[in-house]
C-alpha cells in the first residue's frame, strides 16, 4: 500500500467509487469511525488507480464494477485521532450488478483483516444530514462533473480547481 508515516503525519494514496441505486448512494465507515466516506482502498505500489478500485470492490464487498470516468482527483489535508494526513484520492463513478451484494439491506457490516466496516446506502438527498468527507461531494452529488476536476480541500475548506481539456 502507498501509505506511509512521515515525522508530523501520514501520506495515504487512495481512491474511491460512487455507487448509486436507486436514488441512492453506497457509504462506509470503519465501526469505530464518527464520520463516512465512500467505499475504496489505498493504491498498491505498481497498481493503477482503477485497477486498486477493482480489488477493493471485489474484496471488500465481493462485488465486479466497471469503471464509467473519473470525476475528481483530491489533495485533502486534514486531522483524525491527533494525526495529520496528506491524502491523495481519485474518485471515480462505478457502475455495479446490486444483485451481487451480499447483503440487500439498506445497512450492513463487513469484516475485513479485523477491520469491521458499516456500509450504508443513503438516499442521495440525505447525505448532506450525514458526517460525510470531503464534504463538497454533498452538493456534487447532484450535479456530477463531465470532466475531470481537481479539488483541495484543507480541513474541511475547498478549492476547486478544473482540468482543461
Amino acid at each position: 500500500m502507498i501509505f506511509f508515516k512521515v515525522n508530523n503525519g501520514k501520506f495515504n494514496f487512495r481512491v474511491a467509487g460512487l455507487i448509486f441505486h436507486d436514488n441512492r448512494i453506497l457509504i462506509h465507515r470503519l465501526k469505530r469511525d464518527d464520520f463516512f466516506a465512500l467505499p475504496g482502498g489505498r493504491v498498491e505500489f505498481m497498481e493503477n488507480t482503477e485497477q486498486t478500485l477493482i480489488r477493493e470492490m471485489k474484496e471488500e464487498l465481493n462485488i465486479n464494477v466497471n469503471i464509467d470516468k473519473l470525476l475528481w482527483v483530491g489533495e485533502q489535508f486534514f486531522e483524525i485521532y491527533g494525526e495529520q494526513y496528506h491524502e491523495i484520492c481519485y474518485y471515480y463513478l462505478l457502475s455495479a450488478d446490486i444483485s451481487e451484494f451480499k447483503s440487500n439491506a439498506d445497512k450492513f457490516e463487513i469484516v475485513e483483516d479485523e477491520r469491521v466496516y458499516e456500509f450504508k446506502w443513503v438516499k442521495t438527498n440525505e447525505l448532506k444530514n450525514e458526517v460525510f468527507y470531503p464534504i463538497f461531494i454533498k452538493e456534487r452529488i447532484y450535479n456530477l462533473p463531465e470532466t475531470i476536476e481537481k479539488f483541495v480541500e484543507v480541513n474541511d475548506v475547498t478549492c476547486m480547481e478544473y482540468f482543461r481539456k
